[in-house]
């Protein structure tokens, strides 16, 4: 797999992991739900109500609804900051379907559900889970057309099939009696009961071979895979689920941005920063080593919000989310739990801060810990398509991989990533080493099968590296590439990164007192046959003309507009790019010609190219890439390529 074009710059902190400043977006029109409720058709007006809640109250959200033959019966309906919306009034022919879209921690989403009378329809991961098992359609087909599929028997059974794989689930957070999904007492950001329900699950569609649900445990063990009627795997609460005091969670989020309101507040005695870290808070805050403590990373944080992320700009007066909880290790003392890090400022922009964060409990209270691993070990999920334009007949090509960053540290010389596949079993990815001669190396690097070709090398005393910042392990297409994938879907989102002090990779190397990290992945690559219906945006005809026409001479500049939709649905875009070369578009490289920053609602741009490489002719290869995250973290990158000096039929190369 080729890399990305534009080789995001990485931020000016390490703990800035995936900095992409993002801005709230309308609500977009690809996916679909129901709730449980009568099956009856309602035709007079009567109001709607309900909550939007992801664990977290959605954030800034937008919410609309369609009636049962697609016409649209409200539209960008505010969700307050609690996750409520309100008095929306019922025309048309039910059952009616919901989709609520915004900020769920640093990934913008939308979630699902439906009603057939007045009343309550709250709208969750669980009432989007209920309304694919419900039809066994994804989400974003139920949005359109028809909603024939939709039926109180079937809405009524998937919500008995969630209910019964989550039994152990519902029973930690204190509920005994049936607990309707849809029309249930939810209050988010309480952590308790139906939105205690959930913190402590993942919930996750997809498509393979069916529509599917996946739930992963926050709070416990074991991977849940369900189609509609069917369902393999468990899921069971760990044993201090049930006791684990959540609620505090809010508290220490209003009080951090309280302390982000200014300098003096900051750093003040009793109420600044410090007051609310862990003793042992740990922070990287460039390549080196972590900090130490809470008063160095304190230090930390107010001198970073002092800078900004570009160094200059400041940023006081930023609020933190409601933080979405991640998986909680609750083996020690007290618990250490993942959380989304991610402010917002005045203007609606979203900044998330870092990866892998954490909080625990001290004192009584809850606690900023900082980074939950010692070392800086990353993963995430890329998929890329690239459509050559400049043929009567497009070619598109399609590439998806997954990316892990270990930190060089001193004495480290290798390290193995490993996932469980459905019964299990270890099953290993990919092996990283030091790349030799290389000066400062940040992090290890791809071993592969002979260090220029796409194989990775699984033997680690047989191979060799590419260069000093490999990270992608590429993803054949079919099936090789798809038991990968499925063995994420099936056997839990999550890595094992084990370290080895020795390039055979047999001695271990510690860290504090380990060797051996899990790992989320940051969303999970499709397989081959859905590729093509992620939410890939489409460039208009003028901007295609332009690309396929664009010539630039040697040291001239000169503007490029460009408009594109989202005929698949929202997408959370972040940055455009301009590339005479694709060999020489990396930072700071010749065929880089401009890249610009974007907001997700962005529809169009204009980008400044400025060619101080070699004259780009009409004939030569051009290519303009817009680049966003998905729901569930998956980075994809969408490519538009010209080079009518290649052979017709093939991809621009």
């Amino acid at each position: 797999m080729r890399h990305p074009l534009p080789a995001r710059q990485r931020p000016l902190l390490t703990l800035l992991a995936s900095a992409a400043t993002l801005a709230l977006a309308a609500c977009g029109a690809g996916s679909s739900t129901t709730s449980a409720g009568a099956g009856t058709v309602t035709t007079s007006s009567s109001s709607l109500s309900g909550t939007v809640a992801v664990g977290a109250p959605i954030a800034n959200g937008k919410l609309r609804v369609i009636d049962a033959t697609g016409a649209v019966v409200a539209s960008d309906v505010t969700v307050d900051a609690n996750g409520q919306y309100a008095d929306v009034t019922l025309t048309g022919t039910g059952p009616y379907r919901i989709e609520a879209c915004g900020y769920a921690g640093a990934n913008y989403q939308c979630v699902y559900s439906a009603a057939t009378a007045a009343g309550t329809a709250n709208v969750t991961p669980l009432t989007t889970a209920t309304l694919l098992l419900a039809t066994g359609q994804a989400p974003a087909t139920l949005m359109e057309g028809t909603a024939g599929a939709l039926t109180a028997n079937s809405l009524e059974g998937a919500q008995s099939q969630l209910r019964t794989s989550l039994s152990s689930v519902l029973i930690s957070a204190g509920i005994t009696a049936p607990l309707d999904f849809i029309s249930g007492s939810l209050s988010a950001g309480s952590r308790s009961g139906y939105d205690g329900v959930l913190d402590a699950i993942g919930v996750s569609t997809g498509e393979d071979d069916h529509a599917f649900v996946q739930i992963t445990p926050r709070l416990g063990t074991g991977n849940l895979y369900m189609t509609q009627g069917t369902t393999s795997g468990n899921v069971t609460a760990a044993a201090g689920a049930s006791s684990l005091q959540l609620g505090g969670l809010e508290d220490l989020f209003h009080h951090l941005s309280d302390a982000f309101a200014s300098p003096s507040a900051c750093t003040d005695a009793n109420t600044g920063v410090a007051r609310y870290l862990a003793s042992n808070a740990q922070m990287s805050l460039g390549d080196g080593a972590p900090v130490q403590g809470a008063t160095q990373v304190a230090q930390g944080l107010c001198q970073f919000f002092g800078q900004g992320e570009d160094g200059s700009t400041a940023m006081w007066g930023s609020h933190l989310l409601s933080p979405v909880l991640g998986r909680c290790d609750l083996s020690g003392a007290e618990p250490l739990c993942k959380v989304s890090f991610v402010l917002q400022n005045a203007q609606g922009d979203v900044q998330p801060v870092g990866e892998e964060m954490g909080v625990t409990r001290e004192g009584g209270e809850w606690r900023f810990f900082g980074d939950l691993n010692p070392i800086q070990v990353h993963a995430s999920a890329k998929a890329q398509r690239t459509v050559r334009l400049d043929s009567a007949t497009p070619v598109v090509e399609y590439d998806r991989a997954l990316a892990f960053e270990v930190q060089v540290m001193p004495g480290l010389q290798c390290a193995r990533v490993s996932q469980r596949d459905a019964d299990g079993n270890e099953v290993d990815i990919a092996y990283y080493k030091r790349h030799p001669g290389a000066v400062n190396q940040a992090r290890l690097s791809l071993w592969t099968a002979d260090g220029f070709g796409q194989g990775v090398s699984l033997d680690p005393t047989t191979g060799s590296t590419r260069s000093e910042d490999d990270t992608w392990v590429a993803l054949p297409q079919g099936a090789a590439g798809d038991a990968v994938v499925r063995n994420f879907y099936r056997g839990g989102r999550s890595v094992s990164v084990s370290l080895y002090s020795d390039a055979a990779c047999t001695t271990a190397f510690l860290v504090g007192s380990r060797s051996q990290f899990d790992v989320d992945v940051q969303g999970v690559p499709p397989v081959s046959a859905a590729l093509a219906t992620l939410p890939w945006p489409e460039l208009d005809a003028a901007t295609r003309s332009a690309l396929r026409g664009l010539a630039m001479d040697h040291g001239t500049s000169r503007e490029f507009p460009a408009a594109w939709t989202f005929p698949a649905g929202p997408l959370g875009l972040g940055d455009s790019t301009f590339c005479s070369s694709r060999e020489t578009c990396g930072d700071n490289g010749v065929g880089r010609l401009a890249s610009r920053r974007l907001r997700p609602s962005a529809t169009s741009t204009t980008l400044t190219l400025s060619n101080g490489g070699p004259t780009v002719n009409g004939d030569d290869d051009k290519t303009f890439s817009l680049g966003g995250r998905t729901a569930d973290g998956v980075d994809l990158q969408a490519n538009f390529s010209s080079c009518p000096s290649q052979g017709s039929g093939q991809a621009c190369h």
